[in-house]
């Protein structure tokens, strides 16, 4: 079984997705839409994060024809957000229009709790945050966005019902790979060993060996996704263009350090046990990776509470190419004077000038505020400056005002929500 995730930001297909999808190699693709933390604010509207991924469109247009020639080949998407069922309607649309109205799309609803939070308070579902035991009710701020990260069981379901596209609201990012081979191999939920192995193989997916890479010409440079083969023993194989024993070295204590908090083992269908994983050279493009360990789970998911922190607004300003360096210094300064924050109100403004490499260059302008009102004279400001400095500079980048938010987690007893996967092919979806 072939597996490989990309990580996807924005709009635009992933860079490499095409190749990869249209290799005839691969059994499951995975992409990874995180979700947006930051969004737009105008006019009056109440700040809102996007509902979902605006890139997934893009990202399914690009394997399309894969889809169409390759049986085997399966996608899991953590595009949905707040709206699983808006994302596999688009998708379908396209989907269909590709000649591809006969594939399976599922869409795996209930991970966006926001709308239920109280609920779940009210049903005694302890919401204190994970990491520093805060009670929730300490949690002030407005709350933009709730999302359940979802275990294998759901996706492994889908599965099941012989989905070929499964587009969740947001999932673990082991879920995939750990719902594909409880499927493809019939593990049980109980091999806690087998399941580490999965996780450790979708974790090294996302592997980039950039010490190999360092002396190397732009063009070879690793933009390009790794495939791991995991197999039904728990055995995996990582395709790389350097599976030399340095680089097994360096892929293991990777994989076994992790990102060094001990909740980071924690994922909802296993406790991963990292200190026994080895990796070597198996041939000069592929490392072995052997020793997964796991333990039962504490049978939660994760749920990120995203809450309104303030507001950002950033923008670039260009100086034109004959502009002298101590105008552009003295620009700065009349920046910082006629654009203040205030410490004492928690604001922040930071400005930066970056050269360029034929002459003029920018200076990089960022406001910090807890208020919309504030951060919006902050923006108006900034207009006004480059306006009365023209044409010496001008806007590269207009200054608009977007909503910021930081994350409460939780753990969520995985009974605690109602899941629903609905599966239908693509021209059904319309």
């Amino acid at each position: 079984m072939r597996f490989a995730r990309l990580q996807c930001d924005g709009a635009g297909a992933p860079l490499g997705i095409e190749e990869l999808a249209a290799s005839g190699q691969l059994d499951f693709l995975q992409l990874d839409y995180p979700r947006a933390r930051w969004a737009k604010v105008e006019g009056a509207a109440e700040a809102a994060l996007p509902e979902c991924a605006i890139g997934f469109c893009d990202a399914l247009r690009a394997v399309v024809k894969p889809l169409y020639l390759d049986p085997q080949l399966h996608l899991f998407a953590s595009a949905g957000w707040a709206d699983a069922y808006g994302a596999v309607e688009r998708a379908a649309h396209l989907l269909v229009e590709g000649g591809c109205g006969d594939v399976p799309v599922a869409a795996v609803r209930g991970s966006n709790v926001e709308p239920i939070l109280e609920m779940l308070e009210e049903e005694g579902v302890d919401l204190s945050n994970a990491e520093t035991g805060a009670p929730w009710r300490e949690l002030k701020a407005p709350v933009l966005a709730a999302d359940l990260q979802l275990g294998g069981g759901p996706l492994s379901l889908a599965l099941a019902e012989e989905a070929r596209v499964i587009v969740a609201g947001a999932f673990d990012p082991t879920a995939p790979l750990v719902a594909a081979a409880v499927h493809r191999h019939d593990w049980k939920w109980r091999d806690c060993d087998l399941l580490a192995a999965a996780i450790a193989g979708a974790r090294a997916a996302t592997w980039i060996d950039w010490q190999a890479y360092a002396g190397e010409a732009p063009a070879t440079q690793p933009w390009r996704p790794q495939v791991v083969e995991l197999d039904s023993s728990g055995r995996l194989l990582l395709e790389t263009p350097h599976g030399n024993g340095d680089a097994a070295a360096r892929l293991q204590e990777w994989l076994r350090a992790g990102d060094g908090k001990a909740a980071d083992a924690l994922h909802p269908d296993v406790r991963e046990e990292r200190g026994a994983l080895e990796c070597r050279p198996l041939n000069p493009k592929q490392l072995e990776i052997t020793g997964a360990q796991g333990a039962a789970s504490d049978d939660c998911w994760e749920l990120e509470v995203l809450y309104q922190t303030g507001f950002v607004v950033e923008t670039l300003v260009e100086f034109a190419a004959e502009s002298d360096p101590r105008w552009r210094q003295h620009l700065a300064t009349m920046a910082r004077a006629s654009l203040p924050a205030n410490r004492d109100l928690d604001e922040h403004l930071t400005i930066e000038e970056l050269h360029g490499s034929s002459g003029g260059g920018w200076l990089h302008l960022g406001f910090q505020s807890k208020s919309r009102r504030t951060a919006q004279q902050f923006a108006e400001q900034t207009m006004k400056l480059v306006a009365a400095h023209r044409p010496h500079v001008r806007l590269s980048v207009r200054p608009e005002v977007h909503v910021h938010c930081s994350c409460w987690p939780v753990r969520v007893p995985r009974d605690a929500v109602d899941i629903a996967v609905e599966t239908r092919v693509a021209r059904e979806w319309l």
